[in-house]
């Protein structure tokens, strides 16, 4: 098995800079540990080279793309059990404003953002957030509603510091489900329990050496236990 990753990672074993895999013609398994899996960041080619090459490679492309595009995240989760708030894709605010009452979180489906998601607490905002996210209604946005309080998780294996076992719980889904070794994710805590909304990348700068200790111990017993379990 072969480490790739742009994170300092500690562990007692060789890992491999993303720049240094993308020259090679490695072949077997490939463990691609990197900050942003999104489509043209260098997470994405990793993953890319190794299909390429025809190497077994965590995460595949299309869960790649499929982790950062809401709708096909909630839908693919979901199915595996996660627990998700209702939503709606598209680019019509009377649609939004007739399926949901305030306020609503908006997200983007366009491959190219990196903006998180928005809030609108009234039409004036609404019509600000879809615009915005949209990218001038070039493309659809994906809605729901927002009935609690929205937590950010940060999550490495399925596994994160977070105390709200509702939220790890969701955690271990999307892991489950799309097997993306680092995100952040977007969890709202409603009646109790905890809904995924969303998946984002980890910012280099968001990671902190504890994150990173977290990080190569889940790396490490990757490493030890092999790829499928």
């Amino acid at each position: 098995m072969l480490v790739v990753s742009n994170i300092d990672l500690k562990i007692n074993k060789p890992v491999t800079k993303p720049s240094e895999f993308l020259k090679s013609s490695f072949r077997g398994f490939v463990l691609n540990v990197n900050n942003d899996y999104r489509y043209m960041k260098t997470g994405y080619y990793v993953s890319l080279h190794a299909e390429v090459l025809g190497d077994e490679v965590v995460p595949t492309t299309e869960n790649a793309l499929d982790a950062y595009r809401p709708p096909i995240l909630l839908t693919r989760t979901a199915k595996n059990g996660a627990p998700i708030m209702p939503f709606i894709v598209t680019d019509s605010v009377r649609q939004i404003m007739a399926e949901f009452a305030f306020p609503v979180a908006v997200f983007p489906v366009n491959p190219f953002s990196f903006n998180g998601f928005r809030t609108a607490e009234n039409r004036t905002a609404l019509y600000r957030a879809v615009k915005s996210l949209s990218m001038n209604y070039r493309y659809a946005v994906c809605v729901q509603p927002l009935q609690g309080e929205m937590m950010v998780v940060k999550c490495f294996f399925g596994e994160c510091a977070c105390e709200d076992n509702s939220a790890r719980a969701v955690a271990r889904k999307v892991y489950e489900t799309l097997k993306i070794p680092v995100c952040k994710l977007y969890v709202q805590r409603f009646n109790g329990g905890a809904y995924l909304c969303g998946l984002q990348p980890l910012k280099m700068e968001e990671i902190t050496p504890s994150d990173v200790d977290l990080l190569s111990k889940m790396v490490s017993r990757f490493s030890g236990k092999g790829w499928s379990d």
